[in-house]
Order: C-alpha cells, then structure tokens, then sequence
C-alpha cells in the first residue's frame, strides 16, 4: 500500500509553454501527486500594506505607462513612490 502510494505522489511537473497551460493543467490535477517534485521556498508576506483602487483618465494611464517603463518600474511600484514622496512632504508642512 506504501508503495503505491508513493508512485502517485512522485509524478514530474510537466514543462508548460505558458502560464495558461499551466493553469488549465493545474485546474484539473491534483498537486498533492507531485509533492516529491518540489523543493522547500522561504517566502516574506507584508501584511502591512493595502490595495486601494484609482480611476484616471486613459491618456493619463498612458502617460504613467511610459514613465514607469522608462523608469523600470511598475507603476503602482511608480504611483506608491510619488504618493509616498507627497505625504512627506506634506506632513513636514
């Protein structure tokens, strides 16, 4: 019984061509027969921040879009960074 229960617990991860591949795949298996697959990953979660949503106008959007890929930035990592120079700033005052 051991032993075949190992059997389905040590299937490969096929290589996927896409992350979508990946999804429909994962969607209709089970990870738990490919735990021997995997290696132990250390991840940080900041639960400190919080998501809030902004409309603006789509030239506007446009705009941001160049200057965070000229900055290499993201731009929620590009609008963070200007709110977060403004509330300084403002709080100094």
């Amino acid at each position: 019984m051991q032993e075949g229960l190992f059997k389905i617990m040590s299937k490969k991860i096929p290589d996927f061509k896409s992350l979508e591949e990946a999804a429909d795949y994962w969607d209709t298996h089970s990870f738990a027969e490919y735990i021997t697959d995997t290696e132990p990953v250390e991840i940080e979660v900041n639960l400190a921040q919080h998501r809030i949503t902004l409309e603006i106008d789509s030239d506007l959007s446009e705009k941001l879009d160049k200057i965070a890929h000229k900055k290499k930035k993201s731009y929620d990592k590009l609008i963070g960074s200007w709110i977060r120079e403004k509330i300084i700033q403002e709080a100094s005052n």
